[in-house]
């Protein structure tokens, strides 16, 4: 089931691998993820390592929270 633009199933649907045809409102509902690994780097760091082909360490959220502590 969606709900603006987020995908909802009951448990017993996501178990039983049917989640896309979940129709149950009845039940609790859990939102559904994306496939495979959730994005560890940020947009600026993922667009260098496409186009200079580095593949480094994201540090820009920790750049981020040292300047944030004082």
């Amino acid at each position: 089931m969606l709900f603006k633009g987020v995908k909802y199933a009951c448990g017993t649907c996501i178990k039983g691998h049917r989640s896309s045809n979940c129709s149950h409102v009845d039940r609790p509902l859990f939102e559904i993820r994306k496939k495979g690994r959730p994005i560890s780097q940020c947009t600026v760091c993922r667009d260098l390592r496409k186009t200079k082909q580095v593949h480094a360490k994201c540090l820009c959220t920790h750049k981020a929270n040292k300047e944030q502590q004082p």
